[in-house]
């Protein structure tokens, strides 16, 4: 547990979980932001094999480490981090995102009542413009449409618009389904009664399969006057086109667990506009680095 010359606040003990991949250009500035908040704490990070300066830069920091052998996935080890914690609260941020000055106080505002599961901040990044960390649960056509690239589609008589709320308004409070996991507040008590982050997924939806299950029993909460500068793609940049590949079979994995109808008739859509991106996106960065 990190300590300071200044008086901790009195607060039930918070343990952060850091899955932490070759973040070394931005984990101390995150370590700093959690021990700035002067809350009763403990900080766990758990990397996924980084080949960069990240454990030369844990060893300036109280934190628990825990070192994978090979990159094991963002929900496996998000659940390795759980299964040491012991905090009440369970707070997710990734070494990209920086709280800002008492956003985590003012998140545990919003997180006591019974029925609120899961709290998340306002996101900005560097430029101080909106994150836009907020969406719904996707539908197989929104998902599908947006594998093709195509934002909404207007029948005539009914549009269908993407899941990812472009006009989300993030100066207010609100109820929400599903938030992006680079910085949630969450109870403890419900990985304990919906379960922990599902393995099957690498890296991309084990968010919106999480959010989808926390729903049939909690209230997910955003919170404007909660705030944190989050990088976006910092850390995936490093895996170039191979970004696509997971993002694609991800994808799959979710139609296939919740839409296996959808799975059936999509399916060969997605792997192949999959396909045809990752090898656009090859032969670009290919050139753009020789």
């Amino acid at each position: 547990m990190e300590k300071d010359s200044k008086t901790i606040l009195e607060t039930p003990l918070i343990t952060f979980v850091i899955v932490n991949y070759n973040g070394s250009e931005y984990l101390k500035r995150c370590l700093s932001s959690i021990k700035e908040q002067n809350l009763n704490h403990e900080c766990i990070v758990v990397d996924n094999d980084s080949q960069d300066k990240s454990k030369e830069i844990l060893k300036e920091f109280n934190t628990k480490n825990i070192f994978l052998s090979k990159n094991e996935g963002y929900p496996k080890a998000i659940n390795i981090g759980l299964e040491s914690s012991l905090g009440k609260y369970i707070y997710l941020i990734t070494p990209t995102t920086f709280l800002k000055k008492n956003s985590v106080a003012n998140m545990l505002n919003y997180i006591a009542p019974q029925k609120v599961g899961i709290v998340a901040p306002k996101l900005i990044d560097e430029k101080n413009n909106i994150v836009k960390s907020i969406r719904k649960i996707p539908t197989p056509i929104s998902l599908l449409l947006g594998t093709l690239g195509i934002p909404e589609l207007n029948l005539g008589f009914r549009k269908i618009i993407s899941w990812k709320l472009r006009n989300f308004d993030y100066s207010k409070h609100s109820e929400v389904e599903q938030p992006m996991s680079c910085a949630l507040l969450i109870k403890r008590e419900i990985f304990e009664k919906i379960g922990h982050f599902d393995e099957r997924f690498f890296l991309y939806f084990s968010d919106v399969d999480f959010s989808k299950r926390v729903l049939k029993k909690y209230k997910i909460l955003y919170t404007p006057d909660s705030g944190a500068t989050h990088i976006r793609g910092g850390l995936t940049k490093t895996l170039r086109e191979k970004r696509i590949l997971i993002i694609n079979n991800d994808l799959l994995r979710y139609l296939k667990k919740y839409h296996a109808f959808a799975f059936c008739l999509f399916s060969g859509i997605i792997f192949l506009a999959g396909r045809i991106r990752f090898l656009l996106e090859k032969k670009r960065l290919n050139k753009f680095f020789s």
